[in-house]
Protein backbone atom coordinates (compact mmCIF):
# COMPACT_ATOMS: atom_id res chain seq x y z
CA UNK A 1 0.00 0.00 0.00
CA UNK A 2 1.13 3.48 -0.82
CA UNK A 3 2.38 5.31 2.02
CA UNK A 4 0.32 8.61 1.16
CA UNK A 5 -2.88 6.05 1.09
CA UNK A 6 -1.91 4.50 4.23
CA UNK A 7 -1.78 7.77 5.92
CA UNK A 8 -5.30 9.23 4.78
CA UNK A 9 -6.86 6.35 5.63
CA UNK A 10 -4.75 7.07 9.84
CA UNK A 11 -6.04 10.57 9.35
CA UNK A 12 -9.82 9.53 8.52
CA UNK A 13 -9.87 6.73 11.11
CA UNK A 14 -8.87 9.69 13.53
CA UNK A 15 -11.01 12.21 12.52
CA UNK A 16 -14.45 9.23 13.03
CA UNK A 17 -13.30 8.33 16.36
CA UNK A 18 -12.84 11.87 17.34
CA UNK A 19 -16.29 12.92 15.91
CA UNK A 20 -18.11 9.40 16.77
CA UNK A 21 -17.45 7.62 19.58
CA UNK A 22 -17.94 4.03 19.98
CA UNK A 23 -21.43 2.45 19.18
CA UNK A 24 -21.87 1.01 22.75
CA UNK A 25 -21.55 3.80 24.46
CA UNK A 26 -23.80 6.85 24.17
CA UNK A 27 -22.73 10.63 24.00
CA UNK A 28 -24.58 14.09 24.36
CA UNK A 29 -23.19 15.93 22.17
CA UNK A 30 -23.73 19.83 23.59
CA UNK A 31 -23.15 22.37 20.26
CA UNK A 32 -22.93 26.40 21.56
CA UNK A 33 -23.90 28.87 19.42
CA UNK A 34 -20.91 31.05 20.78
CA UNK A 35 -17.86 30.43 23.59
CA UNK A 36 -19.30 33.19 25.98
CA UNK A 37 -20.39 33.00 29.79
CA UNK A 38 -24.19 32.05 29.63
CA UNK A 39 -23.68 29.33 27.42
CA UNK A 40 -20.91 27.50 29.74
CA UNK A 41 -23.61 28.64 32.56
CA UNK A 42 -25.79 25.98 30.49
CA UNK A 43 -23.02 23.29 29.55
CA UNK A 44 -22.24 23.34 33.75
CA UNK A 45 -26.29 23.26 34.75
CA UNK A 46 -26.63 20.79 32.20
CA UNK A 47 -23.78 18.26 33.37
CA UNK A 48 -25.61 19.02 37.10
CA UNK A 49 -29.09 18.17 35.72
CA UNK A 50 -27.85 14.45 33.56
CA UNK A 51 -25.47 14.03 36.14
CA UNK A 52 -21.98 12.45 36.31
CA UNK A 53 -22.76 8.90 34.81
CA UNK A 54 -23.17 10.43 31.22
CA UNK A 55 -20.45 11.39 29.12
CA UNK A 56 -20.74 14.78 27.90
CA UNK A 57 -19.22 16.24 24.74
CA UNK A 58 -19.14 19.86 24.01
CA UNK A 59 -18.11 21.70 20.31
CA UNK A 60 -18.67 25.47 19.53
CA UNK A 61 -20.72 26.11 16.50
CA UNK A 62 -17.92 27.47 14.63
CA UNK A 63 -15.03 25.03 15.60
CA UNK A 64 -17.38 22.28 13.16
CA UNK A 65 -17.54 21.82 9.88
CA UNK A 66 -21.03 20.57 7.77
CA UNK A 67 -19.53 17.08 7.47
CA UNK A 68 -18.79 16.30 10.77
CA UNK A 69 -22.57 17.65 11.57
CA UNK A 70 -23.90 15.52 9.41
CA UNK A 71 -21.70 12.29 10.74
CA UNK A 72 -22.74 13.19 14.41
CA UNK A 73 -26.53 13.24 13.12
CA UNK A 74 -26.12 9.89 11.54
CA UNK A 75 -25.66 8.33 15.04
CA UNK A 76 -27.96 7.67 17.63
CA UNK A 77 -25.99 10.20 20.39
CA UNK A 78 -28.45 13.01 21.65
CA UNK A 79 -27.29 16.33 19.85
CA UNK A 80 -28.02 19.46 22.19
CA UNK A 81 -27.48 22.80 20.25
CA UNK A 82 -27.86 25.75 22.16
CA UNK A 83 -28.93 29.03 21.19
CA UNK A 84 -30.40 29.98 17.69
CA UNK A 85 -27.51 30.18 15.77
CA UNK A 86 -26.32 26.44 17.02
CA UNK A 87 -29.48 25.54 16.56
CA UNK A 88 -30.82 26.32 13.29
CA UNK A 89 -26.97 24.93 12.05
CA UNK A 90 -27.97 21.47 13.46
CA UNK A 91 -31.27 21.49 11.70
CA UNK A 92 -29.97 22.71 8.08
CA UNK A 93 -27.63 19.91 8.47
CA UNK A 94 -28.87 17.11 10.59
CA UNK A 95 -28.24 13.81 7.67
CA UNK A 96 -29.89 11.11 10.31
CA UNK A 97 -31.78 9.98 13.19
CA UNK A 98 -30.05 11.87 16.32
CA UNK A 99 -32.18 12.94 18.48
CA UNK A 100 -32.05 16.59 19.18
CA UNK A 101 -32.56 18.82 21.82
CA UNK A 102 -32.62 22.24 21.85
CA UNK A 103 -31.83 24.77 24.94
CA UNK A 104 -31.70 28.67 25.08
CA UNK A 105 -34.20 28.97 21.42
CA UNK A 106 -37.69 31.43 21.39
CA UNK A 107 -40.76 29.16 20.70
CA UNK A 108 -41.25 31.32 17.59
CA UNK A 109 -37.84 30.45 16.60
CA UNK A 110 -38.31 26.28 17.23
CA UNK A 111 -41.77 26.37 15.98
CA UNK A 112 -40.44 28.04 12.47
CA UNK A 113 -37.56 25.31 11.87
CA UNK A 114 -37.41 22.35 9.29
CA UNK A 115 -35.97 19.12 10.52
CA UNK A 116 -35.77 16.13 7.85
CA UNK A 117 -38.66 14.58 6.64
CA UNK A 118 -37.60 11.53 7.86
CA UNK A 119 -36.65 12.61 11.69
CA UNK A 120 -39.75 11.79 13.66
CA UNK A 121 -41.38 14.80 15.84
CA UNK A 122 -40.51 12.44 18.84
CA UNK A 123 -37.08 13.04 18.46
CA UNK A 124 -36.67 17.05 18.58
CA UNK A 125 -37.60 18.79 21.37
CA UNK A 126 -36.49 21.88 22.96
CA UNK A 127 -36.34 23.83 26.39
CA UNK A 128 -37.13 27.82 25.47
CA UNK A 129 -35.62 31.24 26.22
CA UNK A 130 -39.03 32.98 26.43
CA UNK A 131 -41.50 32.91 29.19
CA UNK A 132 -45.51 31.06 28.55
CA UNK A 133 -47.73 33.79 28.25
CA UNK A 134 -49.43 33.06 31.48
CA UNK A 135 -46.00 33.79 33.09
CA UNK A 136 -45.63 37.35 31.75
CA UNK A 137 -49.01 38.45 32.26
CA UNK A 138 -49.00 37.08 36.00
CA UNK A 139 -46.16 39.59 36.36
CA UNK A 140 -47.94 42.15 35.21
CA UNK A 141 -50.51 41.87 37.03
CA UNK A 142 -48.85 41.61 40.26
CA UNK A 143 -46.19 44.06 39.87
CA UNK A 144 -48.76 46.66 38.41
CA UNK A 145 -51.91 45.06 40.45
CA UNK A 146 -53.75 48.59 38.49
CA UNK A 147 -53.23 48.30 35.06
CA UNK A 148 -55.59 47.19 32.44
CA UNK A 149 -54.04 48.30 29.24
CA UNK A 150 -50.55 46.23 28.48
CA UNK A 151 -48.85 47.04 24.78
CA UNK A 152 -46.73 44.72 22.97
CA UNK A 153 -44.86 44.97 19.66
CA UNK A 154 -43.30 42.25 17.95
CA UNK A 155 -42.41 41.47 14.02
CA UNK A 156 -44.34 38.58 12.07
CA UNK A 157 -41.98 35.90 13.54
CA UNK A 158 -44.01 36.27 16.93
CA UNK A 159 -47.34 36.74 15.53
CA UNK A 160 -48.36 33.19 17.11
CA UNK A 161 -46.77 34.37 20.51
CA UNK A 162 -48.84 37.65 20.34
CA UNK A 163 -52.09 35.75 19.48
CA UNK A 164 -51.57 33.64 22.83
CA UNK A 165 -51.23 36.77 24.85
CA UNK A 166 -54.15 38.05 23.69
CA UNK A 167 -55.76 34.88 24.75
CA UNK A 168 -54.27 34.86 28.30
CA UNK A 169 -55.42 38.58 28.53
CA UNK A 170 -58.56 38.28 27.87
CA UNK A 171 -58.64 35.20 30.66
CA UNK A 172 -57.35 37.72 32.85
CA UNK A 173 -59.03 40.27 32.03
CA UNK A 174 -56.35 42.72 30.57
CA UNK A 175 -56.73 45.00 27.43
CA UNK A 176 -53.86 43.65 25.07
CA UNK A 177 -52.76 46.51 22.72
CA UNK A 178 -50.56 44.96 19.81
CA UNK A 179 -48.51 47.30 16.61
CA UNK A 180 -46.90 44.95 14.24
CA UNK A 181 -43.49 45.67 12.66
CA UNK A 182 -42.19 44.75 9.57
CA UNK A 183 -38.82 45.84 9.87
CA UNK A 184 -36.74 48.29 11.96
CA UNK A 185 -37.30 51.50 10.46
CA UNK A 186 -40.83 51.17 11.94
CA UNK A 187 -40.34 50.38 15.02
CA UNK A 188 -40.41 54.07 16.51
CA UNK A 189 -43.87 55.08 15.02
CA UNK A 190 -45.21 51.54 16.25
CA UNK A 191 -43.86 52.35 19.65
CA UNK A 192 -45.32 55.55 20.39
CA UNK A 193 -48.91 54.60 19.08
CA UNK A 194 -49.05 51.35 21.81
CA UNK A 195 -47.50 53.93 24.61
CA UNK A 196 -50.25 56.25 23.92
CA UNK A 197 -53.04 53.48 25.22
CA UNK A 198 -50.78 51.28 27.40
CA UNK A 199 -50.45 51.34 31.37
CA UNK A 200 -47.32 48.99 31.20
CA UNK A 201 -45.25 47.54 27.69
CA UNK A 202 -44.33 44.14 27.62
CA UNK A 203 -41.50 42.91 25.93
CA UNK A 204 -40.77 39.76 24.30
CA UNK A 205 -37.95 37.89 22.33
CA UNK A 206 -38.02 39.30 18.63
CA UNK A 207 -35.35 39.82 16.35
CA UNK A 208 -36.77 43.03 14.90
CA UNK A 209 -38.76 44.93 17.73
CA UNK A 210 -36.35 44.42 20.74
CA UNK A 211 -32.35 43.33 20.39
CA UNK A 212 -28.85 44.81 21.50
CA UNK A 213 -28.96 47.32 18.79
CA UNK A 214 -32.51 48.84 19.80
CA UNK A 215 -33.15 48.14 23.45
CA UNK A 216 -31.95 51.33 24.67
CA UNK A 217 -33.45 53.73 22.22
CA UNK A 218 -36.80 51.67 23.52
CA UNK A 219 -36.32 52.02 27.04
CA UNK A 220 -35.57 55.52 26.57
CA UNK A 221 -38.98 56.10 24.69
CA UNK A 222 -40.84 54.52 26.93
CA UNK A 223 -39.31 56.73 29.36
CA UNK A 224 -40.31 59.97 27.95
CA UNK A 225 -43.60 58.46 28.16
CA UNK A 226 -43.52 57.27 31.79
CA UNK A 227 -44.82 53.83 30.66
CA UNK A 228 -43.16 51.09 32.79
CA UNK A 229 -41.64 48.15 31.11
CA UNK A 230 -42.22 44.35 31.86
CA UNK A 231 -39.10 42.49 30.37
CA UNK A 232 -37.94 39.53 29.53
CA UNK A 233 -34.02 39.21 30.81
CA UNK A 234 -31.63 40.54 34.06
CA UNK A 235 -29.94 43.29 31.45
CA UNK A 236 -33.14 44.59 30.26
CA UNK A 237 -33.96 45.24 34.06
CA UNK A 238 -30.51 46.62 34.78
CA UNK A 239 -30.94 48.44 31.37
CA UNK A 240 -34.50 50.11 32.32
CA UNK A 241 -37.41 48.15 32.40
CA UNK A 242 -38.93 48.04 35.82
CA UNK A 243 -39.56 44.46 36.00
CA UNK A 244 -38.71 41.18 34.10
CA UNK A 245 -39.22 37.28 34.41
CA UNK A 246 -36.61 35.11 32.82
CA UNK A 247 -35.06 31.62 32.87
CA UNK A 248 -31.35 32.13 33.53
CA UNK A 249 -29.08 29.81 31.04
CA UNK A 250 -28.49 27.70 34.27
CA UNK A 251 -31.86 27.21 35.02
CA UNK A 252 -32.65 26.21 31.09
CA UNK A 253 -29.35 24.20 30.95
CA UNK A 254 -30.54 22.30 34.35
CA UNK A 255 -34.15 21.20 33.04
CA UNK A 256 -32.06 20.06 29.32
CA UNK A 257 -29.53 17.99 31.30
CA UNK A 258 -32.82 16.27 32.97
CA UNK A 259 -34.58 15.82 29.55
CA UNK A 260 -31.36 14.14 28.64
CA UNK A 261 -31.40 12.32 31.68
CA UNK A 262 -34.78 10.91 31.12
CA UNK A 263 -33.85 10.07 27.27
CA UNK A 264 -31.74 7.35 28.39
CA UNK A 265 -33.93 6.30 30.78
CA UNK A 266 -37.47 5.61 28.75
CA UNK A 267 -35.82 5.93 25.28
CA UNK A 268 -37.89 9.74 24.62
CA UNK A 269 -37.39 12.83 25.27
CA UNK A 270 -40.49 15.41 26.95
CA UNK A 271 -42.32 17.23 24.63
CA UNK A 272 -40.90 20.98 24.25
CA UNK A 273 -41.76 23.01 26.46
CA UNK A 274 -40.85 26.66 28.63
CA UNK A 275 -37.88 26.68 31.75
CA UNK A 276 -40.25 25.10 34.62
CA UNK A 277 -38.04 27.77 37.15
CA UNK A 278 -37.86 31.22 36.38
CA UNK A 279 -36.48 34.10 38.76
CA UNK A 280 -37.87 37.81 38.95
CA UNK A 281 -35.81 40.79 38.53
CA UNK A 282 -37.19 44.42 39.90
CA UNK A 283 -35.35 47.87 39.41
CA UNK A 284 -36.97 50.27 42.24
CA UNK A 285 -34.41 52.87 40.65
CA UNK A 286 -36.43 53.53 37.47
CA UNK A 287 -39.88 52.59 39.22
CA UNK A 288 -39.36 55.68 41.54
CA UNK A 289 -38.16 57.93 38.42
CA UNK A 290 -41.64 56.64 36.96
CA UNK A 291 -43.22 57.44 40.13
CA UNK A 292 -44.49 53.60 39.95
CA UNK A 293 -44.74 52.38 43.69
CA UNK A 294 -44.20 48.53 43.27
CA UNK A 295 -45.82 45.91 45.88
CA UNK A 296 -43.59 44.08 47.98
CA UNK A 297 -41.24 41.74 46.18
CA UNK A 298 -41.80 38.91 48.11
CA UNK A 299 -45.63 39.52 47.40
CA UNK A 300 -45.43 40.05 44.37
CA UNK A 301 -43.14 36.34 43.90
CA UNK A 302 -45.92 35.00 45.88
CA UNK A 303 -48.89 36.22 43.45
CA UNK A 304 -46.91 35.10 40.56
CA UNK A 305 -46.52 31.60 41.74
CA UNK A 306 -50.45 31.26 43.00
CA UNK A 307 -51.28 32.55 39.64
CA UNK A 308 -49.07 30.09 38.00
CA UNK A 309 -50.58 27.14 39.61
Amino acid sequence: MPRWIWLLCLVHGLLWSFASPASDEKVVHLILSEDAAPYQEVVNAFRAGIGPRQNVKVWVQADLHVTQVQTLTRGSDLIVPVGVKATRFVAAHHAGQAPVLALMIPRATSDKLEWPAGLSRKKVSAVFIDQPPERSLALVEAAFPAARNVGLVVSSENEAVAKALAREAVRRNLRLHVETVAASEALPAALRRVLAESDVLLLVPDAIAINASNAQNVLLTTYRFRIPVVGFSQGLTKAGAVASVYSSPAQIGFQGGQFASRLEEVGELPSPRHAKEHTLAFNPHVARSLGVVLPDEADIRRKLESKND
